[in-house]
């Protein structure tokens, strides 16, 4: 669904997706993509433990959590670990749509 929503913006092309944070590290890494979104609970690794690793990777990224943990829970700890963003699943894809534009066109964090 959220892929269909993105590729239906016409703004995002989606290169890969990952089935856990250490694939998420490898195609980040190899696509060198302009935004990441990266879900906490996943297998293997965790998003919070593949933040730093992806920032390392994939420098230029802007790299937005996409969670069903509320903001509360989690939002804090992503930003100090270097995300752009913590937004919440259960936003609506307009949004969601709308939200990633506003991180994209933000000057970068140092």
């Amino acid at each position: 669904m959220l892929r269909l929503s993105l590729e239906a913006s016409h703004r995002f092309a989606v290169l890969a997706e990952a089935e856990n944070g250490l694939r998420g590290v490898e195609l980040a890494r190899e696509h060198q993509p302009d935004l990441i979104l990266l879900d906490i609970a996943m297998p293997v690794q965790d998003g919070l433990e593949a933040l730093p690793a992806l920032r390392e990777a994939a420098p230029d990224s802007r790299v937005v959590i996409l969670s069903g943990f509320e903001e509360r829970q989690h939002g804090a700890e992503a930003l100090e670990l270097g995300a752009s963003a913590y937004l919440e699943k259960s936003l609506p894809p307009e949004r969601l749509v709308a939200r990633l534009l506003e991180v994209m066109e933000a000057p970068p964090t140092p």
